[in-house]
Protein backbone atom coordinates (compact mmCIF):
# COMPACT_ATOMS: atom_id res chain seq x y z
CA UNK A 1 0.00 0.00 0.00
CA UNK A 2 2.91 2.62 0.95
CA UNK A 3 4.95 1.44 -2.08
CA UNK A 4 1.56 2.10 -4.54
CA UNK A 5 0.91 5.90 -2.69
CA UNK A 6 4.67 6.77 -3.97
CA UNK A 7 3.95 5.87 -7.39
CA UNK A 8 0.83 8.05 -7.33
CA UNK A 9 2.13 11.18 -5.54
CA UNK A 10 5.52 10.66 -7.77
CA UNK A 11 2.77 10.13 -10.88
CA UNK A 12 1.14 13.80 -9.99
CA UNK A 13 4.52 15.40 -9.76
CA UNK A 14 5.71 14.60 -12.42
CA UNK A 15 2.62 15.58 -14.64
CA UNK A 16 1.99 18.51 -12.81
CA UNK A 17 5.80 19.29 -13.68
CA UNK A 18 5.74 18.59 -17.10
CA UNK A 19 4.75 22.26 -18.62
CA UNK A 20 8.39 23.52 -17.89
CA UNK A 21 9.98 21.23 -20.67
CA UNK A 22 7.41 23.78 -22.99
CA UNK A 23 8.16 27.47 -22.33
CA UNK A 24 6.88 29.91 -24.90
CA UNK A 25 9.81 32.35 -25.33
CA UNK A 26 9.07 36.17 -25.99
CA UNK A 27 10.06 37.43 -29.86
CA UNK A 28 13.06 38.84 -30.65
CA UNK A 29 15.46 39.26 -33.59
CA UNK A 30 17.19 36.66 -35.03
CA UNK A 31 20.43 38.04 -34.83
CA UNK A 32 22.19 41.66 -34.25
CA UNK A 33 21.65 42.56 -38.28
CA UNK A 34 18.27 41.40 -38.59
CA UNK A 35 14.88 43.28 -37.60
CA UNK A 36 12.33 41.67 -35.20
CA UNK A 37 9.92 39.33 -38.07
CA UNK A 38 12.86 39.78 -40.57
CA UNK A 39 10.97 42.89 -42.17
CA UNK A 40 12.48 43.76 -45.75
CA UNK A 41 12.09 46.27 -48.09
CA UNK A 42 11.03 45.56 -51.94
CA UNK A 43 15.10 45.51 -52.32
CA UNK A 44 16.12 43.19 -50.02
CA UNK A 45 17.32 46.28 -47.53
CA UNK A 46 16.74 44.77 -43.93
CA UNK A 47 13.98 47.07 -42.72
CA UNK A 48 13.99 48.42 -39.00
CA UNK A 49 10.70 50.70 -39.24
CA UNK A 50 8.08 49.68 -36.15
CA UNK A 51 4.77 49.97 -35.93
CA UNK A 52 2.21 52.31 -33.97
CA UNK A 53 2.46 50.26 -31.24
CA UNK A 54 5.52 47.24 -31.01
CA UNK A 55 3.26 45.30 -28.73
CA UNK A 56 0.78 44.80 -31.44
CA UNK A 57 3.41 42.72 -34.00
CA UNK A 58 4.98 40.77 -31.32
CA UNK A 59 3.40 37.63 -32.08
CA UNK A 60 4.51 38.06 -35.44
CA UNK A 61 8.21 37.00 -34.68
CA UNK A 62 10.15 33.45 -34.75
CA UNK A 63 13.01 33.39 -32.37
CA UNK A 64 16.43 31.51 -31.85
CA UNK A 65 16.61 32.07 -28.26
CA UNK A 66 17.96 28.58 -28.26
CA UNK A 67 20.48 28.46 -30.34
CA UNK A 68 23.95 29.80 -29.49
CA UNK A 69 24.57 33.25 -29.82
CA UNK A 70 26.32 33.99 -33.14
CA UNK A 71 29.79 35.41 -33.06
CA UNK A 72 30.05 39.36 -34.27
CA UNK A 73 30.54 39.22 -38.26
CA UNK A 74 33.52 40.31 -39.52
CA UNK A 75 33.46 41.98 -42.95
CA UNK A 76 36.12 41.31 -45.49
CA UNK A 77 36.83 44.89 -46.99
CA UNK A 78 37.82 44.89 -50.92
CA UNK A 79 40.37 47.65 -51.31
CA UNK A 80 39.50 47.71 -55.36
CA UNK A 81 35.82 47.88 -54.53
CA UNK A 82 34.20 51.63 -54.60
CA UNK A 83 31.53 50.89 -51.94
CA UNK A 84 27.71 52.84 -52.12
CA UNK A 85 26.11 54.16 -49.17
CA UNK A 86 23.42 51.47 -48.46
CA UNK A 87 26.86 49.02 -48.67
CA UNK A 88 28.80 51.23 -45.88
CA UNK A 89 25.12 50.98 -44.21
CA UNK A 90 25.04 47.29 -44.50
CA UNK A 91 28.66 47.03 -43.21
CA UNK A 92 28.07 49.12 -40.09
CA UNK A 93 25.03 47.27 -39.45
CA UNK A 94 26.87 43.90 -38.84
CA UNK A 95 29.82 45.07 -37.06
CA UNK A 96 29.10 47.95 -34.95
CA UNK A 97 29.11 47.57 -31.56
CA UNK A 98 26.23 48.99 -30.49
CA UNK A 99 23.64 47.24 -32.72
CA UNK A 100 25.11 43.64 -31.25
CA UNK A 101 24.88 45.27 -27.45
CA UNK A 102 21.16 46.48 -28.22
CA UNK A 103 20.30 42.94 -29.77
CA UNK A 104 22.03 41.39 -26.71
CA UNK A 105 19.76 43.44 -24.29
CA UNK A 106 16.76 42.82 -26.07
CA UNK A 107 17.80 38.85 -25.74
CA UNK A 108 18.34 38.96 -21.80
CA UNK A 109 14.76 41.02 -21.44
CA UNK A 110 13.01 38.56 -23.75
CA UNK A 111 14.54 35.75 -21.16
CA UNK A 112 13.11 37.86 -18.15
CA UNK A 113 9.59 37.00 -19.22
CA UNK A 114 10.71 33.37 -19.25
CA UNK A 115 11.86 34.03 -15.26
CA UNK A 116 8.59 35.34 -14.70
CA UNK A 117 6.60 32.08 -16.58
CA UNK A 118 8.60 29.63 -14.22
CA UNK A 119 6.05 31.31 -11.52
CA UNK A 120 3.16 29.74 -12.77
CA UNK A 121 4.69 27.06 -12.80
CA UNK A 122 4.93 24.38 -9.72
CA UNK A 123 8.43 23.82 -7.98
CA UNK A 124 9.60 20.64 -7.44
CA UNK A 125 12.92 20.21 -5.29
CA UNK A 126 14.81 16.91 -3.66
CA UNK A 127 15.31 17.18 -0.42
CA UNK A 128 17.72 15.44 2.39
CA UNK A 129 17.56 15.87 5.94
CA UNK A 130 20.30 14.08 7.75
CA UNK A 131 20.83 14.25 11.63
CA UNK A 132 22.61 12.84 15.18
CA UNK A 133 21.13 13.37 18.51
CA UNK A 134 22.42 12.03 22.08
CA UNK A 135 20.16 13.29 25.28
CA UNK A 136 21.12 12.27 27.85
CA UNK A 137 19.39 12.60 31.52
CA UNK A 138 19.96 11.43 35.25
CA UNK A 139 17.54 8.58 36.74
CA UNK A 140 16.80 8.02 40.51
CA UNK A 141 17.43 5.20 42.53
CA UNK A 142 14.70 2.53 43.32
CA UNK A 143 15.59 1.08 46.68
CA UNK A 144 12.93 -1.46 46.62
CA UNK A 145 14.95 -3.48 43.57
CA UNK A 146 18.62 -2.17 44.67
CA UNK A 147 19.17 -0.21 41.92
CA UNK A 148 20.94 2.93 42.57
CA UNK A 149 21.23 6.39 40.94
CA UNK A 150 22.10 6.44 37.17
CA UNK A 151 22.08 8.18 33.75
CA UNK A 152 20.20 6.62 30.76
CA UNK A 153 21.55 8.34 27.31
CA UNK A 154 20.14 7.60 23.81
CA UNK A 155 22.00 7.91 20.68
CA UNK A 156 19.97 8.21 17.44
CA UNK A 157 20.28 8.97 13.71
CA UNK A 158 17.76 9.93 11.16
CA UNK A 159 17.64 10.32 7.32
CA UNK A 160 14.68 11.70 5.85
CA UNK A 161 15.02 11.78 1.74
CA UNK A 162 11.85 13.31 0.28
CA UNK A 163 10.32 15.02 -2.92
CA UNK A 164 8.66 18.25 -2.47
CA UNK A 165 6.21 20.06 -4.93
CA UNK A 166 4.94 23.80 -4.30
CA UNK A 167 2.37 25.34 -6.77
CA UNK A 168 0.83 28.79 -6.08
CA UNK A 169 -2.53 28.76 -6.74
CA UNK A 170 -3.63 32.39 -6.09
CA UNK A 171 -1.61 35.59 -5.30
CA UNK A 172 -4.10 38.16 -5.95
CA UNK A 173 -2.41 39.29 -9.85
CA UNK A 174 1.19 39.83 -8.41
CA UNK A 175 2.23 37.40 -11.29
CA UNK A 176 0.50 38.93 -14.07
CA UNK A 177 1.41 42.26 -12.73
CA UNK A 178 4.88 40.80 -13.13
CA UNK A 179 4.72 39.63 -16.35
CA UNK A 180 3.42 42.49 -17.62
CA UNK A 181 6.58 44.51 -15.99
CA UNK A 182 8.78 41.68 -18.09
CA UNK A 183 6.91 42.25 -21.11
CA UNK A 184 6.79 45.75 -21.77
CA UNK A 185 10.51 45.57 -20.69
CA UNK A 186 10.94 42.98 -23.60
CA UNK A 187 9.14 45.34 -25.78
CA UNK A 188 11.45 48.00 -24.87
CA UNK A 189 14.48 46.15 -25.03
CA UNK A 190 12.79 45.10 -29.09
CA UNK A 191 12.16 49.04 -29.85
CA UNK A 192 15.76 49.87 -28.28
CA UNK A 193 17.16 47.52 -31.25
CA UNK A 194 15.26 48.70 -33.93
CA UNK A 195 16.02 52.05 -32.66
CA UNK A 196 20.24 51.80 -32.35
CA UNK A 197 20.07 50.20 -35.51
CA UNK A 198 18.17 53.63 -37.13
CA UNK A 199 20.78 55.56 -35.57
CA UNK A 200 23.62 53.30 -36.97
CA UNK A 201 22.08 54.57 -40.35
CA UNK A 202 21.96 58.07 -39.70
CA UNK A 203 25.22 58.46 -38.12
CA UNK A 204 26.77 56.37 -41.07
CA UNK A 205 24.63 58.41 -43.76
CA UNK A 206 25.70 61.83 -42.10
CA UNK A 207 29.03 61.13 -42.17
CA UNK A 208 29.19 59.84 -45.46
CA UNK A 209 27.24 63.37 -46.85
CA UNK A 210 29.96 65.33 -44.54
CA UNK A 211 33.17 63.55 -46.68
CA UNK A 212 31.49 63.62 -49.65
CA UNK A 213 31.36 67.09 -48.97
CA UNK A 214 34.78 67.26 -47.93
CA UNK A 215 36.20 65.74 -51.26
CA UNK A 216 34.46 67.87 -52.85
CA UNK A 217 36.31 70.29 -51.89
CA UNK A 218 39.47 68.65 -52.40
CA UNK A 219 38.72 68.32 -55.63
CA UNK A 220 37.90 72.09 -56.38
CA UNK A 221 41.39 72.88 -53.93
CA UNK A 222 42.94 70.92 -56.83
CA UNK A 223 41.57 72.84 -59.44
CA UNK A 224 42.22 76.05 -58.01
CA UNK A 225 45.99 74.62 -57.76
CA UNK A 226 46.09 73.96 -61.78
CA UNK A 227 44.19 77.38 -62.31
CA UNK A 228 47.08 79.24 -60.19
CA UNK A 229 49.83 77.53 -62.16
CA UNK A 230 48.14 78.40 -65.73
CA UNK A 231 47.59 81.97 -64.39
CA UNK A 232 51.47 82.01 -63.36
CA UNK A 233 52.73 80.26 -66.43
CA UNK A 234 50.49 83.47 -68.53
CA UNK A 235 52.16 86.04 -66.01
CA UNK A 236 55.52 84.28 -66.92
CA UNK A 237 54.85 84.96 -70.66
CA UNK A 238 53.73 88.20 -70.31
CA UNK A 239 57.25 89.02 -68.44
CA UNK A 240 59.15 87.62 -71.03
CA UNK A 241 57.25 89.69 -73.70
CA UNK A 242 57.21 92.96 -71.86
CA UNK A 243 54.15 93.20 -71.56
CA UNK A 244 53.79 92.79 -67.23
CA UNK A 245 56.50 93.50 -64.46
CA UNK A 246 57.70 91.38 -62.08
CA UNK A 247 55.65 92.21 -59.40
CA UNK A 248 52.59 90.55 -61.29
CA UNK A 249 54.85 87.42 -61.73
CA UNK A 250 55.35 87.47 -57.93
CA UNK A 251 51.48 87.94 -56.86
CA UNK A 252 50.60 84.93 -59.38
CA UNK A 253 53.37 83.00 -57.16
CA UNK A 254 51.62 84.18 -54.00
CA UNK A 255 47.96 82.98 -55.30
CA UNK A 256 49.61 79.53 -55.95
CA UNK A 257 50.95 79.57 -52.65
CA UNK A 258 47.44 80.43 -51.21
CA UNK A 259 46.01 77.52 -53.39
CA UNK A 260 48.39 74.89 -52.49
CA UNK A 261 47.72 75.88 -48.85
CA UNK A 262 44.17 75.78 -48.85
CA UNK A 263 44.44 72.20 -51.03
CA UNK A 264 46.58 71.26 -48.31
CA UNK A 265 43.66 72.25 -45.02
CA UNK A 266 41.13 70.27 -47.89
CA UNK A 267 42.60 67.09 -47.56
CA UNK A 268 43.39 67.68 -43.79
CA UNK A 269 39.79 67.81 -43.79
CA UNK A 270 38.85 64.93 -45.95
CA UNK A 271 41.15 62.40 -44.18
CA UNK A 272 39.18 63.37 -41.05
CA UNK A 273 35.82 63.30 -42.71
CA UNK A 274 36.94 59.68 -43.85
CA UNK A 275 38.33 58.40 -40.57
CA UNK A 276 34.35 59.73 -39.06
CA UNK A 277 33.00 57.94 -41.65
CA UNK A 278 34.54 54.74 -40.28
CA UNK A 279 34.27 55.16 -37.38
CA UNK A 280 30.52 55.64 -37.44
CA UNK A 281 31.00 52.01 -39.30
CA UNK A 282 32.43 50.39 -36.72
CA UNK A 283 35.77 50.03 -38.57
CA UNK A 284 39.49 50.88 -37.79
CA UNK A 285 40.29 54.59 -38.60
CA UNK A 286 42.90 52.78 -41.23
CA UNK A 287 40.69 50.78 -42.79
CA UNK A 288 41.54 50.86 -46.64
CA UNK A 289 38.33 51.51 -48.25
CA UNK A 290 37.19 53.64 -51.75
CA UNK A 291 33.63 55.51 -51.12
CA UNK A 292 31.33 56.22 -54.12
CA UNK A 293 30.76 59.68 -54.52
CA UNK A 294 27.44 61.02 -54.18
CA UNK A 295 25.59 61.08 -57.39
CA UNK A 296 24.37 64.18 -58.64
CA UNK A 297 20.44 63.65 -58.41
CA UNK A 298 18.19 66.45 -58.51
CA UNK A 299 17.04 67.89 -55.60
CA UNK A 300 13.07 69.09 -54.76
CA UNK A 301 12.33 72.76 -54.62
CA UNK A 302 10.46 72.44 -51.21
CA UNK A 303 9.65 70.37 -48.44
CA UNK A 304 6.80 67.81 -50.24
CA UNK A 305 4.91 67.51 -46.53
CA UNK A 306 3.20 70.33 -44.44
CA UNK A 307 5.12 70.68 -41.05
CA UNK A 308 1.99 69.92 -39.10
CA UNK A 309 1.30 67.15 -41.17
CA UNK A 310 4.13 65.83 -40.80
CA UNK A 311 4.85 65.98 -37.04
CA UNK A 312 1.23 64.24 -36.78
CA UNK A 313 1.85 61.05 -38.99
CA UNK A 314 5.18 60.65 -37.63
CA UNK A 315 5.12 60.80 -33.69
CA UNK A 316 3.91 56.90 -33.04
CA UNK A 317 6.98 55.85 -35.03
CA UNK A 318 9.42 57.23 -33.02
CA UNK A 319 11.41 54.57 -30.84
CA UNK A 320 11.87 56.60 -27.85
CA UNK A 321 8.16 58.02 -27.79
CA UNK A 322 7.19 53.71 -27.96
CA UNK A 323 10.01 53.35 -25.13
CA UNK A 324 8.68 55.39 -23.22
CA UNK A 325 4.80 54.24 -23.81
CA UNK A 326 5.95 50.77 -22.71
CA UNK A 327 7.64 52.10 -19.55
CA UNK A 328 4.83 53.62 -18.46
CA UNK A 329 2.77 50.58 -19.04
CA UNK A 330 5.57 48.73 -17.06
CA UNK A 331 5.44 51.28 -14.00
CA UNK A 332 1.77 50.97 -14.00
CA UNK A 333 1.90 47.16 -13.71
CA UNK A 334 4.51 47.36 -10.56
CA UNK A 335 1.74 49.82 -8.77
CA UNK A 336 -0.61 45.98 -9.44
CA UNK A 337 2.66 44.11 -7.76
CA UNK A 338 3.32 45.81 -5.40
CA UNK A 339 -0.37 46.04 -3.75
CA UNK A 340 -0.82 42.73 -4.66
CA UNK A 341 2.30 42.02 -1.84
CA UNK A 342 -0.15 42.85 1.02
CA UNK A 343 -2.68 40.79 -0.13
CA UNK A 344 -2.88 36.72 0.88
CA UNK A 345 -1.75 33.96 -1.59
CA UNK A 346 -2.42 30.48 -1.69
CA UNK A 347 -0.44 27.54 -2.68
CA UNK A 348 -0.69 23.83 -2.76
CA UNK A 349 2.02 21.88 -1.28
CA UNK A 350 2.64 18.11 -1.34
CA UNK A 351 5.66 15.68 -0.18
CA UNK A 352 6.56 12.24 -0.60
CA UNK A 353 9.55 10.50 1.16
CA UNK A 354 11.14 7.68 4.25
CA UNK A 355 12.35 8.27 7.63
CA UNK A 356 15.04 5.97 8.24
CA UNK A 357 16.21 5.73 11.94
CA UNK A 358 17.78 4.26 14.73
CA UNK A 359 17.86 4.70 18.26
CA UNK A 360 20.77 3.28 21.22
CA UNK A 361 19.56 2.90 24.53
CA UNK A 362 22.02 2.60 27.64
CA UNK A 363 21.61 3.07 31.00
CA UNK A 364 24.45 3.51 33.39
CA UNK A 365 22.53 1.31 36.16
CA UNK A 366 22.55 -1.83 33.87
CA UNK A 367 25.20 -3.54 32.14
CA UNK A 368 24.05 -3.96 28.89
CA UNK A 369 22.01 -1.57 25.98
CA UNK A 370 19.11 -1.63 23.26
CA UNK A 371 18.64 -0.56 20.33
CA UNK A 372 15.86 0.41 17.59
CA UNK A 373 15.80 0.92 14.07
CA UNK A 374 12.93 1.92 12.21
CA UNK A 375 12.12 2.97 8.30
CA UNK A 376 8.53 4.84 8.07
CA UNK A 377 7.13 5.87 4.65
CA UNK A 378 5.82 9.33 4.29
CA UNK A 379 3.01 11.60 1.93
CA UNK A 380 1.43 14.91 2.57
CA UNK A 381 -0.71 16.86 0.57
CA UNK A 382 -2.52 20.22 1.39
CA UNK A 383 -3.10 23.89 0.84
CA UNK A 384 -1.06 26.84 2.80
CA UNK A 385 -2.57 29.88 3.57
CA UNK A 386 -0.19 33.11 3.79
CA UNK A 387 -1.45 36.58 4.79
CA UNK A 388 0.89 39.12 6.00
CA UNK A 389 -0.28 41.11 8.75
CA UNK A 390 2.94 43.68 9.60
CA UNK A 391 5.96 44.48 8.07
CA UNK A 392 6.67 48.00 9.87
CA UNK A 393 4.98 49.78 6.78
CA UNK A 394 7.49 49.00 4.31
CA UNK A 395 4.71 47.49 1.64
CA UNK A 396 2.42 50.94 2.28
CA UNK A 397 6.13 52.59 0.99
CA UNK A 398 6.79 50.63 -1.95
CA UNK A 399 3.32 51.17 -3.23
CA UNK A 400 3.61 55.19 -2.56
CA UNK A 401 7.15 54.52 -4.28
CA UNK A 402 5.80 52.37 -7.05
CA UNK A 403 2.63 55.44 -7.75
CA UNK A 404 5.15 58.23 -7.77
CA UNK A 405 7.37 56.05 -10.75
CA UNK A 406 4.62 55.68 -12.80
CA UNK A 407 3.41 58.96 -12.82
CA UNK A 408 6.91 60.19 -13.29
CA UNK A 409 7.01 58.15 -16.17
CA UNK A 410 3.91 59.66 -17.44
CA UNK A 411 5.69 62.88 -17.18
CA UNK A 412 8.65 61.84 -19.11
CA UNK A 413 6.60 60.20 -22.16
CA UNK A 414 5.12 63.89 -22.55
CA UNK A 415 8.25 65.57 -22.04
CA UNK A 416 9.73 63.08 -24.91
CA UNK A 417 6.92 63.73 -27.20
CA UNK A 418 7.84 67.33 -26.56
CA UNK A 419 11.43 66.95 -27.20
CA UNK A 420 10.77 64.99 -30.52
CA UNK A 421 8.03 67.63 -31.73
CA UNK A 422 10.55 70.26 -31.64
CA UNK A 423 13.73 67.96 -33.22
CA UNK A 424 11.00 67.66 -36.04
CA UNK A 425 10.72 71.10 -36.71
CA UNK A 426 14.36 72.11 -36.13
CA UNK A 427 15.02 69.03 -39.21
CA UNK A 428 12.48 70.39 -40.97
CA UNK A 429 13.79 74.20 -40.72
CA UNK A 430 17.14 72.64 -41.46
CA UNK A 431 15.94 70.94 -44.89
CA UNK A 432 14.02 73.93 -45.66
CA UNK A 433 16.88 76.11 -45.65
CA UNK A 434 19.47 73.99 -47.45
CA UNK A 435 17.38 73.25 -49.99
CA UNK A 436 16.75 77.19 -50.19
CA UNK A 437 20.84 77.70 -50.35
CA UNK A 438 21.36 74.83 -53.02
CA UNK A 439 18.50 76.79 -55.12
CA UNK A 440 20.08 80.13 -54.70
CA UNK A 441 23.35 78.68 -55.01
CA UNK A 442 23.01 77.91 -58.72
CA UNK A 443 22.73 81.50 -60.17
CA UNK A 444 25.67 83.05 -58.22
CA UNK A 445 27.66 79.67 -59.72
CA UNK A 446 26.72 80.58 -63.10
CA UNK A 447 27.57 84.70 -62.26
CA UNK A 448 31.00 83.91 -60.54
CA UNK A 449 31.87 81.67 -63.99
CA UNK A 450 30.97 84.17 -66.16
CA UNK A 451 32.89 86.81 -64.34
CA UNK A 452 35.91 84.82 -63.93
CA UNK A 453 36.40 83.75 -68.16
CA UNK A 454 35.49 87.45 -68.44
CA UNK A 455 38.77 88.93 -66.42
CA UNK A 456 40.71 86.03 -67.34
CA UNK A 457 39.77 87.13 -70.71
CA UNK A 458 40.83 90.94 -70.44
CA UNK A 459 43.85 89.88 -68.47
CA UNK A 460 45.00 88.00 -71.74
CA UNK A 461 44.55 90.80 -73.72
CA UNK A 462 46.07 93.57 -71.65
CA UNK A 463 42.80 94.94 -70.03
CA UNK A 464 42.47 93.41 -66.19
CA UNK A 465 45.26 92.86 -63.83
CA UNK A 466 46.39 90.37 -62.27
CA UNK A 467 44.15 90.61 -59.42
CA UNK A 468 40.91 91.11 -60.69
CA UNK A 469 41.70 87.69 -62.02
CA UNK A 470 42.64 86.72 -59.20
CA UNK A 471 39.91 87.56 -57.06
CA UNK A 472 37.22 86.56 -60.00
CA UNK A 473 38.68 83.08 -59.08
CA UNK A 474 38.72 83.20 -55.70
CA UNK A 475 34.97 84.33 -55.82
CA UNK A 476 33.86 81.23 -58.58
CA UNK A 477 35.30 78.58 -56.31
CA UNK A 478 34.06 80.53 -53.04
CA UNK A 479 31.02 79.65 -54.81
CA UNK A 480 31.37 75.77 -55.90
CA UNK A 481 32.26 75.15 -52.89
CA UNK A 482 28.69 76.70 -50.90
CA UNK A 483 27.05 74.45 -54.17
CA UNK A 484 28.87 71.54 -53.25
CA UNK A 485 28.50 71.97 -49.20
CA UNK A 486 24.77 73.07 -49.75
CA UNK A 487 23.97 70.16 -52.38
CA UNK A 488 25.32 67.56 -49.17
CA UNK A 489 23.80 69.40 -46.52
CA UNK A 490 20.78 69.00 -48.27
CA UNK A 491 20.80 65.03 -48.43
CA UNK A 492 22.53 65.34 -44.91
CA UNK A 493 18.78 67.69 -43.69
CA UNK A 494 16.80 65.21 -45.48
CA UNK A 495 18.19 62.25 -43.48
CA UNK A 496 17.87 64.22 -40.16
CA UNK A 497 14.66 64.87 -41.02
CA UNK A 498 13.74 61.43 -41.97
CA UNK A 499 15.38 60.31 -38.52
CA UNK A 500 13.38 62.50 -36.41
CA UNK A 501 10.19 61.11 -37.75
CA UNK A 502 11.01 57.49 -37.37
CA UNK A 503 11.58 56.77 -41.02
CA UNK A 504 15.06 56.16 -41.66
CA UNK A 505 14.47 52.32 -40.75
CA UNK A 506 16.28 50.83 -43.95
CA UNK A 507 20.02 51.30 -45.71
CA UNK A 508 18.00 52.10 -48.89
CA UNK A 509 16.12 55.48 -47.36
CA UNK A 510 19.22 57.67 -47.76
CA UNK A 511 19.89 57.34 -51.13
CA UNK A 512 15.75 57.85 -52.18
CA UNK A 513 15.60 61.07 -50.21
Amino acid sequence: MRVKLHRIAFSAICAATAGCAQQTIHPTSPDASTPLGSMQTATGAMDFSLPADLSLAGGQASTLIGQQLPTEQLVAIDPERIYTLPELIDIAQRTKPATRAAWLRAREAALAVNVVEASYLPQLSANVLAGYETVSRPEQAIPELGIGTGRLTATGYQVIPNLAVEWLLFDFGARDAAMEMAEQAAIVGNIAFHGAHQRVIFEVSEAYFQYSAARAETRIDRERVEDARTLLSVAEGRLREGLAIRAEVAQARQIEARAQFDLTRAESREESTQAALMHAMGLSPATDMQVAELSDRRLPEEVPMPLEELIETSLAQRPDIQAALARVRATRSEVDLVAASSRPKIAAVAEVGRAIGGVSLRDSRFGGSASMNRTLDEAIAGVVFTMPLFDGGLRQTQERQARIQAEAAQQDLLEIRNLAAQEIVEAYSLLHSSLAAYTASGPLLEAGRETYETALGLYENGLATLAEVSQSKIGLNDVRLLREQAFADTFAAATALAFATGRLTNRDVPTQL
